[in-house]
């Protein structure tokens, strides 16, 4: 007999990364998990697009599980 505990999906882990722009203003960016092409199991976000001193920026933020060589 399952249970409800038993058939409720994990909750998703998400990863948050503080960025700090140089006039000490901070953006909070979640990052949900991802499996990169590697293989490697880590979080990821896409940067669309913000504006800081009257110039657009973007970019990502990736960050992964390192493993030995």
């Amino acid at each position: 007999m399952t249970t409800e505990v038993d058939t409720q999906k994990p909750k998703l882990k998400i990863a948050f990364a503080t960025l700090t722009m140089p006039d000490n203003k901070k953006h909070e960016i979640p990052l949900p998990p991802k499996t990169f092409s590697s293989g490697r199991k880590g979080y990821f976000a896409q940067i669309p697009s913000f504006v800081f001193e009257d110039e657009v920026y973007g970019g990502q933020v990736q960050v992964w599980k390192k493993t030995k060589k």
